[in-house]
């Protein structure tokens, strides 16, 4: 099988190609759909390859990001990039710089090496040399050119070097402006700190994550829900380390901030972290670009330059950009700000214990040390605030390099214990370099409603089938998603399509949206209406197919190009669709026997226990025993 050209499509072509060459297709699924019934030669879908190759991708990418911050550098001391970081306080910016939370969500890398793999997947299997790209990213061009005569058409490259520095300078200034606007009506609203001392204080933000029921006055707490309940019961002090977060919810922005923060003062136990810090410490972080300055030495260095290859795969122009952006914009400076408050706070209050639900997540390195400086004897736990699979990259470490801190004995901030939701997340932390005495397995708060209740299909008129897609933050990726569902379902009268939003993410504001609702039906109903209403569930990643198919309801996984982030990733138990014509098919299929796909009581007990250790309802009441004793 041999083939001279790989005409790599992420755009439509104008004109089709010869049909001697192959087509790899990066297009989205209708596109691809079309490009298929009008080319005649080999198309091979890139979303059908992926899952040969994410696997790779996935362990060159923790490897290369652990490396950036993990490699000695002789001509800088010897000194890793991380301990050049390392602040006055003796924390290193590096663990909050996001390049070091792998976000596979909101950060390209990983899109972008699964793609390079796709590629070199397919040139070796028609041993071709020669790549005409049409469209994509010039990074990708930029890592594969060492190895192969690529020309290109129209592809893109994110931003240039002046654009990027300004953009980011704009949203420091911009960081600085909303900061001392909430800071001096902070300064105003909010009444001077409590006495006493707390035995634990839960880590969250108002007022999202944290807020007030607007009809019964009562405290509300998205993922921690009635354990804090349960822990007064137990006779503890509990209070609560907020970070004032007033429009991260989508609805809430355009309100007073006096309003806003009026109801923390009917309360002694709501410490609002922006007060334990002044516009000295604000203008120091805005105005420190150290640490750029720094990563540019390091650039320098041929043995820095080297830490980015992987494999024999030089991956440097892939992350200058976004490694550049992060030191320059104020991710680094608002999480500095982070840990100096939460600093004066733990040595303000001096709590026993700590709890936190954003894991390793930049907000939660910040918060851990943070506590570690203010109060060394504080003891920190995290609750698996989610599911996650092996290729939801921002909780995955190196268990050498990110976890044990070799070889300069700068391990990342993290919690002393974790509480997990079911088996699968404890593997994952273990695999991450987290002792198995270090992990509770104890369910989560947050999915205590989960008991495990069959939903019987013979509630559900059988003249309809009612088909829920459920999106997640990545409006993005899940497009593609509504897209492909929109397409297999059109021939298809009897199917009716609903459309269930993550809260925090609309992705009817998605410019492509407004193409599909005609057929697409936006749903604000509850969850459990939601899922006593449907059929059949198609998702790409969301903890509500766990939910769904615990309940006995069908769940199917469209596939993305880029990571997979769902349990079923590494559970494999479900239908997954790469194609728009298969999903079609199948759909075929399913209205005309719905019961057929029903899954069984062994299925559903497995992914229970596998996601949400069981189904009594009591994980706050056993995280409270531990934290009580």
């Amino acid at each position: 099988m041999d083939k001279d050209t790989l005409f790599v499509c992420w755009n439509f072509p104008t004109t089709l190609p010869n049909n001697n060459v192959v087509v790899l297709s990066f297009l989205n699924p209708y596109a691809e759909e079309d490009l298929k019934n009008k080319f005649d030669g080999e198309l091979i879908s890139a979303r059908k390859i992926a899952p040969e190759v994410k696997e790779k991708a996935r362990n060159i990418y923790l490897k290369l990001i652990a490396n950036i911050g993990a490699t000695p550098i002789k001509e800088r001391g010897n000194k890793t990039l991380r301990q050049a970081l390392v602040n006055k306080r003796g924390f290193s910016l590096w663990w909050i710089h996001k390049v070091s939370e792998k976000d596979c969500e909101t950060e390209p890398t990983f899109e972008h090496i699964v793609e390079i793999f796709i590629i070199i997947y397919i040139a070796n299997l028609f041993t071709s040399k020669h790549f005409v790209f049409l469209g994509g990213s010039k990074e990708v061009k930029d890592v594969l050119k060492d190895f192969y005569n690529i020309d290109e058409i129209k592809c893109r490259r994110r931003h240039s070097k002046i654009q990027t520095i300004v953009k980011c300078v704009i949203s420091r200034v911009k960081y600085c402006y909303v900061f001392l606007l909430q800071w001096f009506v902070l300064k105003r609203a909010i009444k001077n700190f409590s006495g006493g001392t707390f035995d634990i204080v839960f880590s969250g933000f108002w007022d999202w994550s944290v807020k007030t029921d607007r009809v019964s006055g009562a405290l509300c707490d998205r993922y921690f829900k009635l354990l804090p309940e349960k822990l007064l019961s137990k006779g503890l002090r509990i209070g609560w380390f907020l970070w004032f977060d007033p429009c991260s919810e989508p609805g809430s922005k355009g309100r007073k901030l006096w309003d806003v923060l009026e109801p923390i003062n009917k309360r002694d136990n709501l410490v609002i972290l922006q007060k334990f810090l002044t516009v000295s410490d604000l203008l120091k972080a805005i105005f420190n670009f150290k640490p750029y300055l720094i990563f540019l030495q390091y650039c320098k260095t041929k043995e820095f330059k080297d830490a980015f290859i992987v494999d024999g795969i030089n991956f440097l122009a892939l992350l200058q950009h976004e490694l550049g952006c992060g030191f320059l914009n104020a991710i680094i400076p608002m999480h500095e700000l982070v840990c100096i408050s939460t600093e004066r706070a733990f040595n303000r209050y001096r709590p026993e214990k700590s709890v936190s639900f954003l894991e390793l997540f930049i907000y939660s390195r910040a918060f851990y040390a943070g506590g570690k400086l203010g109060f060394p004897s504080t003891i920190h736990y995290a609750i698996q605030h989610a599911s996650y699979s092996r290729e939801k990259t921002f909780v995955l470490l190196d268990p050498q390099l990110e976890y044990k801190g070799c070889p300069d004995d700068i391990p990342i901030p993290r919690p002393d214990y974790i509480f997990t939701m079911g088996e699968l997340g404890k593997e994952i932390f273990m695999e991450s370099g987290f002792p198995g005495k270090r992990l509770y397995s104890t369910g989560s708060p947050r999915y205590e409603h989960i008991k495990g209740n069959h939903i019987s299909s013979n509630e559900k008129p059988g003249n309809v089938t009612n088909v829920l897609i459920v999106t997640s933050l990545d409006i993005n990726l899940e497009i593609e998603m509504v897209e492909a569902v929109y397409f297999a379902s059109l021939d298809l009268p009897q199917i009716r399509l609903l459309l269930r939003r993550h809260p925090f993410a609309k992705i009817d504001k998605h410019p492509d949206f407004h193409k599909y609702t005609d057929r697409i039906h936006l749903t604000d109903r509850t969850l459990e209406e939601d899922l006593m209403n449907a059929d059949l569930i198609i998702f790409s990643y969301s903890t509500i197919a766990e939910e769904a198919l615990i309940q006995g309801i069908p769940v199917w996984q469209w596939q993305p190009i880029t990571y997979n982030g769902s349990v079923f990733r590494d559970l494999r138990c479900i239908p997954s669709f790469y194609s728009v014509s298969d999903l079609r098919e199948s759909l075929r299929e399913f209205v005309s026997n719905k019961d057929a796909f029903i899954p069984g009581i062994e299925t559903r007990s497995f992914i229970l226990k596998k996601c949400f250790y069981d189904g009594s309802g009591s994980a706050s009441e056993r995280i409270a025993d531990i934290l009580s004793a």
